[in-house]
């Protein structure tokens, strides 16, 4: 199937290496045989590059609604500013063309419901590239926990915290700015890890949370910008299983940073990316689990994405990384930031079916202006 690109920013590249690991596996799905950026001077370097790694260069374009209708595309891979996620994928929906969301799905919740009613308004499939679940490695952890190897899941722990030295996220000004990102990195960075925690033990029920911005000012010495999203988030939250999480996530962190998760069962600990600690001092890497888990699950999380692409459009299986589960993960965020601005704990289904939107009407304000 054909495969454009909208958006030749700086995680396009890490979706070339997915397709090339595909490729190298014999389980080519897709041909990138266009891309588009409002960057022309971007899209046709990044052009030059997925020739050297795909063999074929794509098709350049400078606008999205062209390239859609000029090439008789299968997919679209959406890799641009969260505030344009859902006009864009309704253009391609009404297009003919099936998307690929990177994460998050939507810059809200509201915004996140209108992507998948237009989904199915268009009879078109809907996934979210979420690298927080997919690849073997996320794929048997989940499974291995599912299975009972740590036992009943009763507390997850989060910690991510870095220093940007009052720069920019990934060089992006906008990622600070609530308008163009829906939030701070609790937004941006944080959706991956409240799709992993839904992912390992099922829906979060209720959050509470603070958040701040510490650093009033941005530069990276030539842009200056007054951030609006937060850069400081300190969560806690509950599972519907009954299961307790801390969360918390900062860019305003200076001289260290300290990062890592910790999953606890009452049988054990999982420490994602290291190993499972069980309570008999038996130690199982990751390898392990994935030959006992995920042996036929593709190592790259995004070559992972496309498989799944392919097989809800050809197969119409429901993909691990599918919209709704997006949309949970993303409810759990807004659900903290509703926290946040109301000082009261929020139940994340009163952010999914809008009654409470104190935050996100924040998010629309600064959107209009």
């Amino acid at each position: 199937m054909k495969l454009g690109f909208i958006g030749c920013g700086v995680i396009s590249i890490e979706h070339v290496e997915g397709l090339a690991e595909l490729k190298n596996k014999g389980l080519e799905t897709f041909e990138l045989s266009a891309i588009c950026d409002i960057q022309v001077e971007r899209a046709e370097n990044f052009s030059i590059e997925v020739e050297k790694r795909l063999g074929k260069r794509p098709a350049v374009y400078s606008d999205y609604r062209v390239m859609l209708e000029k090439e008789q595309l299968d997919a679209v891979s959406v890799l641009i500013n969260h505030d344009l996620h859902h006009s864009v994928a309704e253009d391609c929906f009404a297009a003919g063309v099936n998307v690929q969301m990177q994460k998050p799905l939507a810059i809200s919740p509201s915004f996140g419901q209108k992507m998948i009613s237009d989904a199915k308004k268009y009879n078109a499939v809907l996934t979210v590239s979420e690298p927080s679940v997919l690849g073997a490695a996320n794929v048997a952890m989940v499974n291995a926990v599912k299975d009972g190897m740590i036992g009943s899941v009763s507390l997850i722990m989060d910690y991510a915290t870095v220093s940007l030295n009052r720069g920019f996220f990934a060089g992006t000004p906008w990622r600070h700015m609530k308008g163009k990102a829906g939030a701070g990195w609790i937004n941006d960075h944080g959706v991956h890890r409240t799709h992993f925690f839904t992912e390992i033990n099922g829906a979060i029920d209720e959050v509470f949370a603070y958040t701040e911005i510490f650093e009033k000012e941005l530069s990276n010495g030539e842009v200056t910008i007054k951030p609006t999203g937060e850069d400081t988030a300190v969560t806690v939250f509950k599972f519907k299983n009954g299961g307790l999480g801390h969360w918390m996530c900062a860019t305003s962190a200076q001289g260290e940073r300290t990062g890592g998760v910790w999953i606890y069962g009452n049988k054990g600990c999982l420490r994602p990316g290291q190993h499972v600690a069980l309570e008999d001092g038996k130690r199982i890497l990751i390898p392990e689990l994935i030959e006992r888990y995920a042996s036929d699950i593709v190592e790259h999380p995004l070559a992972h994405s496309y498989v799944e692409l392919w097989d809800a459009i050809v197969k119409n299986k429901t993909p691990i990384s599918s919209a709704q589960r997006g949309l949970e993960a993303l409810g759990v965020v807004f659900a903290a930031l509703e926290s946040a601005t109301i000082g009261q704990p929020v139940k994340v289904k009163d952010i999914l079916n809008g009654k409470k939107h104190k935050y996100e009407d924040t998010v629309f304000d600064e959107m209009e202006s």
